[in-house]
């Protein structure tokens, strides 16, 4: 298993077949091999290997709720309901199954789950990682039933017991070097570099600003395959020190890069995207890693004719729903409100850059216009890629793809907006955000502000 830990599939897979050769009802090998394949993308015989697994030992809690998270990226949510709900019938304690259900259930004042999970939260000498995913349910839940300074509690605590760090003067520091390295001089310099091709499309942006949606809409077109969030652009920004005559880290390795460099650099991201995915025909792939905004400039060097797709959001609602996500990988900025507005700042500061140097390269979709006027803006957003208007783009929660992401219930329904201001519920908790951000925005009068005012 520690294979599989470290990520390192080619090593892990064979040892289970292995095993299951010789032990053909070994439920514990039959589920590992079945979340390989689920890391495969092998969806199908991932639930045939756990499901055979659960009929082996139908008690293993672990069996249950790993099921469960593959069956709600595959959009079969009743299903996922069922195995949580099995998980946590079987083990009190399983803070992971508590949160992944309530991050797919719409909940009702009273509901039951909520008191299973102060009870649990009543044991101080929980663990600080577990007792994190109990408030993160119970801060989805009270936002459900409109308890929202509970909800802002809950929320905060299990950011504080995710125990998690990041360095915001060292990001800053990277934004700093990108803009400098990356200046007027230096892309007129090589233009011209790269591989011609259109076939790549990058959609990008903050995390929780609709990248998800931007993606199932495109994904949905004939001619377009989504890939989901690729980790190939940070590979190939780590490895372009490896080409130029300057041995430092991305990005201040580039203006040691040859213009040959860059070809060298897309034929291996082209590569790696080929050896890893199952486009087939496609004739355009969507890489979908919202932080590839870092990355802007040594994309377009790479792709000068790639289509790049910014997605923005109301500044607070994209905040506030990226600290309401406990984020499993990386993003460890979202645990803290004040080091996430800053990294949000350095993130704006970075895109206002990539826009002048890269002047009609980029295409913003906001996310509330996909919402008010989605024909429209799927329209827009076609015409910008070169692609025919589809009609099943505008029937996108329809499309049976999986989804990786925190967005998963999002895509599987019809347009909806009560993910618009939802930072209105919070505006009080908000204040050192707001002031970060530059924003005016004045907290609104209550009931009893309005009384106070009368005396």
């Amino acid at each position: 298993m520690k294979f599989q830990l470290a990520g390192d599939l080619k090593s892990a897979e064979p040892l289970y077949q292995d095993i299951l050769k010789d032990e053909p009802d070994n439920a514990d090998a039959s589920h590992l091999l079945g979340l390989v394949r689920s890391e495969q993308d092998r969806n199908d015989e991932a639930v045939y290997l756990i499901e055979k697994a659960i009929g082996l030992n139908p008690n293993a809690a672990p069996f249950h709720h790993n099921i469960a998270g593959l069956y709600r990226r595959m959009g079969k949510l009743h299903e996922a309901d069922s195995e949580f709900r099995r998980a946590i019938d079987l083990k009190a304690d399983y803070g992971e199954a508590y949160q992944g259900l309530a991050e797919m259930v719409t909940f009702e004042p009273g509901d039951p789950l909520l008191q299973q999970i102060r009870g649990q939260l009543a044991n101080s000498a929980m663990d600080s990682g577990l007792r994190s995913y109990f408030q993160f349910a119970a801060g989805k839940i009270c936002d459900d039933i409109g308890a929202y300074d509970e909800a802002f509690k809950h929320y905060s605590a299990g950011n504080r017991d995710a125990n998690k760090t990041f360095d915001s003067n060292e990001f800053r520091q990277v934004v700093k070097d990108t803009i400098y390295v990356f200046s007027q001089f230096f892309v007129q310099h090589n233009v011209g570099s790269g591989d011609s091709t259109e076939g790549p499309i990058f959609i990008l942006g903050m995390p929780r600003s609709g990248t998800t949606l931007v993606e199932q809409i495109l994904a949905s077109h004939s001619k377009v395959f989504g890939a989901g969030e690729l980790n190939d652009m940070k590979y190939i920004a780590r490895s372009a020190a490896n080409i130029g005559s300057l041995r430092q880290g991305f990005p201040n390795c580039m203006p040691g890069m040859p213009r040959s460099g860059y070809a060298k650099l897309a034929v291996e991201y082209l590569k790696r995207v080929a050896s890893n995915l199952s486009a087939g025909s496609s004739d355009r792939v969507i890489d979908k890693h919202p932080l590839n905004f870092q990355f802007i400039g040594l994309i377009l060097q790479m792709f000068p004719n790639a289509r790049i797709i910014h997605t923005i959001r109301h500044p607070l609602d994209t905040c506030l729903s990226c600290f309401f996500q406990n984020f499993s990988k990386g993003q460890h900025y979202t645990f803290d409100l004040v080091k996430l507005a800053h990294y949000y700042n350095d993130y704006s500061r970075l895109m206002e850059h990539w826009s002048l140097v890269y002047p009609g390269k980029i295409h913003t979709v906001e996310y509330e216009k996909v919402l008010s006027n989605q024909e429209l803006e799927t329209k827009r957003l076609l015409e910008y890629c070169d692609l025919g208007f589809e009609e099943a783009c505008l029937d996108f929660h329809r499309n049976e793809r999986v989804v990786n992401t925190a967005s998963f219930l999002q895509v599987r329904k019809p347009i909806y907006h009560s993910s618009v201001n939802r930072w209105k519920n919070y505006i009080a908790q908000l204040s050192e955000v707001t002031a970060i951000l530059g924003l005016n925005i004045q907290k609104p009068v209550t009931i009893s502000d309005r009384s106070s005012l009368l005396i």
